[in-house]
């Protein structure tokens, strides 16, 4: 079929707009969920490609290849339609140099056209019912946040579990604050897990795929000669992440059967199919038959299910509707959704679950939060104590990583939320909203006609606001080749660029007051 040029432009970009809504949308949600490559087409392939060029890839990349390579094949199919349609229009064997620019630029326009589709789908949750990652990622999944108060304070030396909770229908009483070993991959780790037991943590949480299995490892070493006193977590997934619906019965229980290894240990309390998106994963089959078998040959005792995903709400309904899960462990901290609540409150009455609060700490920044120090307690104390003032909530998991973390966390352990906590949490909320700039997003830098790099500035304003490093922030700001005194002048093409919502120029013009002597 001959096409005219510009007829080969519009069918370029309509496909683009159908690849990236179907295929990249598809991917681009897809993979934040942290599946292995059985959540994939070709999936084993694909990751074995890619550890081609990554060899020491600790997660599974199955989805990134797949993601490349759809937007790659929208870039090469609009390529391909106007190189063909400009060949046919000059009548010649051999395109010129004209043809070949207007092809890439096709093929660039349809790459764009398809990431944009795709990021509408995959992070704003258009055709979705909103249900994004973007929402996630501000809220729940913020990987910046900072888990240590910058001060430890000699109050909280030798702080113990103060408080056991009835853990459902499970029948345990568990420590209100649990033992999360995300970070946990080594001998350091190793002994601050030994630290929280020696001071009454009894729930300890991990999985595969935390420090690809190095997690696992570290807590087998921590609980030898323990084991029967604890209560252990663990995930239907593998160390490169979670099993996708659909895996075999044999898979399944095959990486609960290695995590048992890793552990050391002849069972687990309570495993869960972790960070799940979906209901066909929730009741898959396959995972029940699996857990059923488990349970009868002694291996685990509950099932449970976690999610932080922008369909959490209906898998949590779903989850407790079913009646097939012991417990739930949920994305719940202050300023959450208020719907979370009622989903704990039916959990805990319709079906007697266990409840586990994760992501307690919420997001954005905390460390060197300066205005703080007026405060008794930290942030993250004042944090763990609103989650915990829900009754239906039989415990709060956070990570523990550094021994300070065992006395600052487990200084909230069985106190009440006071005014000041709330005080703390209200301020919090404050000082973050529109002054958090994201790492790797520049999105505003082009609507600078100065060029002024907006995203160093505000990192340098954090250096010294944030993290206490006031010299650091001012040196560095001082060696940027152009500063914020522009900004006073400018009519601000900028604002409404961040997509955070930062009001660049006010934030840039505190950040010059701030940032130099004058």
């Amino acid at each position: 079929m001959s096409l005219k040029p510009r007829t080969a432009i519009i069918v370029s970009l309509l496909i683009a707009v159908l690849a990236g809504y179907f295929v990249v949308g598809h991917y681009l949600y897809k993979v934040p969920i942290g599946l292995d490559q059985s959540g994939f087409v070709a999936g084993k392939a694909m990751h074995s490609i890619a550890a081609l060029i990554k060899p020491d890839a600790k997660n599974a990349l199955s989805g990134a290849v797949l993601l490349f390579l759809s937007v790659a094949g929208v870039g090469l199919v609009g390529f391909v339609l106007m190189r063909s349609a400009m060949r046919r229009r000059q009548e010649s064997i051999d395109p010129s140099r004209r043809s070949f620019l207007a092809s890439a630029g096709v093929a660039l326009g349809s790459v764009v056209v398809a990431g944009a589709v795709a990021a509408a789908r995959g992070l704003f949750g258009v055709g979705q019912g909103g249900k994004g990652w973007k929402e996630i990622s501000d809220n729940i999944n913020d990987r910046t946040v900072a888990f240590t108060n910058p001060t430890w304070n000699p109050e909280w030396k030798g702080a113990t579990v103060q408080s056991y909770r009835r853990f459902g229908r499970t029948g345990w009483n568990v420590s209100d604050i649990v033992l999360g070993t995300g970070r946990i991959n080594d001998e350091d780790g190793e002994k601050v897990a030994r630290m929280a037991i020696d001071r009454g943590v009894n729930y300890i949480d991990t999985s595969p795929d935390y420090s690809a299995a190095g997690s696992e490892n570290a807590i087998g070493r921590a609980i030898k000669g323990q084991r029967d006193g604890l209560f252990i977590a663990t995930k239907f997934c593998s160390p490169l992440g979670h099993l996708g619906a659909g895996s075999s019965v044999a898979d399944y229980k095959a990486v609960v059967e290695a995590s048992l290894v890793r552990l050391g240990t002849d069972y687990v309390d309570l495993c869960h199919i972790h960070s799940c998106d979906t209901v066909d994963r929730l009741m898959d089959e396959n995972a029940h038959e699996a857990f059923d078998q488990l349970k009868a040959e002694g291996k685990v005792r509950f099932l449970g299910v976690s999610s932080h995903t922008p369909n959490l709400v209906e898998v949590a309904n779903t989850a407790v509707a079913s009646g097939r899960f012991d417990v739930m462990m949920l994305a719940y901290h202050h300023g959450i959704w208020s719907s979370l609540g009622e989903i704990i409150s039916r959990a805990r009455s319709e079906q007697d679950m266990g409840v586990v609060a994760m992501k307690t700490l919420k997001g954005a920044k905390h460390q060197g939060l300066t205005d703080f120090q007026e405060y008794a307690d930290a942030y993250s104390q004042a944090a763990l104590k609103w989650t915990l003032s829900n009754e239906d909530v039989s415990c709060a998991v956070i990570s523990f990583f550094k021994p300070q973390h065992v006395d600052e966390y487990l200084y909230a352990s069985g106190k009440a939320l006071t005014k000041d906590d709330i005080a703390v949490l209200e301020q919090y909320d404050r000082r973050v909203a529109g002054a958090y700039c994201a790492p790797h997003c520049g999105a505003c830098l082009g609507s600078c006609p100065e060029g002024l790099p907006i995203n160093d500035v505000l990192r340098h304003r954090m250096y010294f606001e944030d993290y206490g490093w006031e010299k650091e922030g001012m040196q560095r700001y001082s060696q940027l080749g152009k500063n914020a005194s522009v900004c006073a002048s400018c009519s601000a093409p900028c604002l409404g660029s961040c997509p955070l919502g930062i009001p660049i120029q006010k934030r840039m013009e505190g950040a010059h007051r701030l940032l130099t002597l004058s």
